[in-house]
C-alpha cells in the first residue's frame, strides 16, 4: 500500500486540512520515554513566535535589493516555503526536539501525511493495514491501536467538516450570499 522501501520517517505528522488538531508520531528510538503518538493543537503551533518569524522572513523576501520582476513573480512559492519551514520549526519545538547547534534540521527525518482525497477515503481495515506497514515495527501494538483510534476519529471529523463546508458553499452560491454570481451549469445551446 505504501512504499516502505524508502524507510520510515523518525517523525510523521498526520495533517487534517479542515481541523485544528493533528497527530505527531515520534518514532525515534532515542526519544526519552520511547516512541509516542501525540495529539497537537494548531493553536499551540501558530502562536506569536510563528507569526513574528513568518513576518520577518517575508519582509526579507520583499526587501531584497537585487530582486527583479521574475523573482517577484516567484514570491508566492517562496512565501509558501517560508510558512512551511516555520510551521515545521514550531512543530518540532512543540515536540520538545532541539536541533543540533547551528542547524535547522531536527536531527532526523520528518514525513507528512495529508488526510485528504484517497487517504481520507480509506476504510478502517485499509487504515489499519497502512499504519501497520508504516509503524508496526516501531510502535507497540497498544500504541498502534491508540494511533488507529485517533486517526479514525479525526478522519470522521475531517469528512464531516468537508461535508458541512460543501453544503455551506452550495447554499451560499444558490442564495447569492457567497459573493458574485457563479454558473453551476450552462447549456451551450447545441
Amino acid at each position: 500500500m505504501f512504499d516502505t522501501d524508502r524507510g520510515n520517517a523518525d517523525i510523521t505528522l498526520c495533517i487534517f486540512p479542515h481541523l485544528r488538531e493533528f497527530i505527531a508520531i515520534d518514532a525515534r528510538e532515542n526519544r526519552s520515554g520511547g516512541p509516542a503518538v501525540l495529539s497537537l493543537s494548531i493553536s499551540n503551533v501558530l502562536g506569536e513566535e510563528f507569526y513574528t518569524n513568518v513576518e520577518r522572513d517575508f519582509s526579507k523576501l520583499l526587501r531584497r535589493h537585487d530582486i527583479g520582476f521574475l523573482e517577484l513573480m516567484g514570491i508566492p512559492q517562496q512565501v509558501e516555503a517560508v510558512v512551511r519551514a516555520n510551521s515545521l520549526k514550531r512543530i518540532i519545538a512543540e515536540l520538545g526536539i532541539l536541533p543540533p547547534e547551528g542547524s535547522n534540521n531536527p536531527g532526523g527525518t520528518v514525513g507528512v501525511l495529508f488526510f485528504a482525497g484517497t487517504l481520507l477515503s480509506f476504510s478502517v481495515g485499509q487504515l489499519r493495514e497502512a499504519t501497520g506497514e508504516l509503524f508496526g515495527k516501531r510502535l507497540s501494538p497498544v500504541m498502534l491501536e491508540q494511533l488507529n483510534d485517533q486517526l479514525i476519529d479525526l478522519m470522521d471529523k475531517e469528512r464531516k467538516s468537508i461535508s458541512d463546508t460543501s453544503q455551506q458553499d452550495l447554499v451560499g452560491l444558490i442564495s447569492g450570499k457567497s459573493g458574485p454570481y457563479v454558473t453551476l451549469w450552462e447549456s451551450s445551446g447545441n
